[in-house]
C-alpha cells in the first residue's frame, strides 16, 4: 500500500538508530515550502533522541502570526491586524487612522479584553446595537477585517462576524446653512477673540479655513494641508491634491477624483490676500510654520460659534455650498466641486432636499385642454 503523502507542516514515521556517541533519530519533514527534508536529533538515549527530535520538529513549525491564537485578545489582535495593513499600504492613511479611532474608541472598551475564541456572533450582533448609526459599519468593518486576519494566519477558525447586520436606521436629511446663517458665521470668526485682554493674539486661520471650505467645498484634512505653492493668484485657482493626517501631509487626496483644481471666488481671494500672502509653506500656518490641525480647528470653531442659535461643522460648511451650487448650476457641477466621482453620494449626503415638486402646471394644462 502506497504511502499517504505529508500534509505540510507534518512529517512521517520517527527511525532510531545506534550512532558511536549514543543514538540518532531521524525523520523525513513536510517544510512550508512543500519540500520534504530530513530532520535528525542526537542522544545518549533512545527516549533522549527522540525527545530533542520532536522539539526540533515543534520550533521548526510556522510560527502562527507572531503568537496569535484564539486566547489572544481582540484589542493584540486589532493592533496587528492595522500594523499589517499598514504594511500592505492598500488602505488610505487616514482611512486607516480613523479605523484606529474607531477601534480604540468603541471596539477596545467594548471588547478589548475579550479572548478571540470568546467573542460570538451575538456578541458583535450586540455591539453593533448598541453603537451609534454613524459608526456601525465602520465597526464591523474593523472586527470583520481583524478576524478575517486571525484567520489567514491559522490563529483561529473564528467567524463571529460574518453572519451579522447592520440595523437598518432612518437617514436623516443633509442640513445646510441658510443665507442668513452663513452671514452670522462669517462674522462671527472675525469677531471672534477680538476682546481678548490676555495671552497671544487671535491669528486669522479660522476666518480663512472658513471661507476656503464654504467658497470652495474643500474637505477640513484638504484646507489644512493646503500650501501656497497650490494657489495660484494669477489663475484664481486651487489645486487640491493633498490632505493631512496625523498632522502630517500626505500627498495625495481621500479619492483619486479629489485631486482637482477649484476656482476661488472673490472673497476667499481677499481672505487670503489678509491673511497674508506667501511664497511657500502651510497657508494656515501656526505660529511655528506647522500645519494646523484639523481637530484644532475644529475646537476654534466650535469656540468662535458658542453664542450663535446653530451649530457649525466644517462638514457643513461642504454641504452648504454643495446645496447652494445644486440649486444653481446643477448637481453634476456640485459634486465635482467637492471632489465626488458619483453625483448620488452628493445627492444623498450633502444637498439638502427641496421637497417641492417642479413647476409642470403649463403642461398638465395642455393634458386637460
Amino acid at each position: 500500500m502506497a504511502n499517504q503523502p505529508l500534509d505540510i507542516g507534518t512529517w512521517g514515521s520517527v527511525s532510531v538508530r545506534e550512532i558511536p556517541s549514543g543514538f540518532q533519530a531521524a525523520t523525513r519533514f513536510r517544510d512550508f515550502d512543500g519540500k520534504k527534508r530530513l530532520v535528525k536529533a542526537n542522544g545518549k538515549t533512545k527516549g533522549e533522541a527522540r525527545r530533542r527530535l520532536a522539539s526540533k520538529l515543534t520550533k521548526r513549525k510556522k510560527p502562527t502570526n507572531n503568537t496569535l491564537n484564539d486566547s489572544s485578545f481582540i484589542q493584540d489582535l486589532i493592533d496587528k491586524w492595522i500594523e499589517y495593513q499598514r504594511d500592505l499600504a492598500q488602505i488610505k492613511p487616514q482611512t486607516l487612522t480613523g479605523y484606529e479611532d474607531v477601534a480604540k474608541r468603541i471596539i477596545y472598551p467594548a471588547l478589548g479584553s475579550w479572548r478571540i475564541g470568546e467573542v460570538t456572533t451575538p456578541v458583535v450582533q450586540q455591539l453593533l446595537i448598541d453603537t451609534i448609526p454613524g459608526q456601525r459599519r465602520t465597526v464591523r468593518t474593523v472586527l470583520n477585517q481583524s478576524f478575517g486576519y486571525a484567520r489567514l494566519n491559522g490563529a483561529t477558525l473564528n467567524d463571529p462576524v460574518g453572519d451579522t447586520k447592520i440595523p437598518r436606521t432612518q437617514r436623516s436629511e443633509p442640513e445646510a446653512l441658510t443665507i442668513d446663517q452663513v452671514v452670522k458665521l462669517r462674522k462671527a470668526v472675525r469677531q471672534w477673540g477680538s476682546d481678548r485682554t490676555f495671552g497671544p493674539g487671535v491669528t486669522s486661520i479660522l476666518r480663512v479655513a472658513v471661507d476656503l471650505m464654504l467658497g470652495t467645498g474643500m474637505r477640513i484634512g484638504e484646507v489644512c494641508s493646503l500650501r501656497w505653492e497650490d494657489v495660484s493668484f494669477a489663475q484664481s485657482t486651487i489645486h487640491v491634491q493633498s490632505t493631512l493626517v496625523d498632522g502630517k501631509r500626505q500627498e495625495s487626496t481621500k479619492t483619486q477624483s479629489s485631486d482637482r483644481v477649484l476656482y476661488m471666488p472673490d472673497f476667499v481671494i481677499q481672505a487670503l490676500v489678509e491673511h497674508g500672502v506667501k511664497q511657500s509653506g502651510p497657508v494656515l500656518a501656526t505660529r511655528r510654520g506647522t500645519y494646523t490641525s484639523q481637530a484644532n480647528l475644529r475646537r476654534s470653531l466650535r469656540s468662535a460659534c458658542e453664542d450663535l442659535d446653530f451649530s457649525v461643522t466644517p462638514h457643513a460648511l461642504r454641504r452648504t455650498l454643495a446645496t447652494h451650487l445644486s440649486r444653481t448650476v446643477g448637481t453634476n457641477a456640485a459634486a465635482a466641486q467637492l471632489g465626488h466621482s458619483d453625483p448620488s453620494v452628493t445627492v444623498a449626503h450633502y444637498i439638502k432636499p427641496e421637497h417641492m415638486g417642479p413647476d409642470v402646471r403649463k403642461a398638465i394644462s395642455k393634458m386637460i385642454e
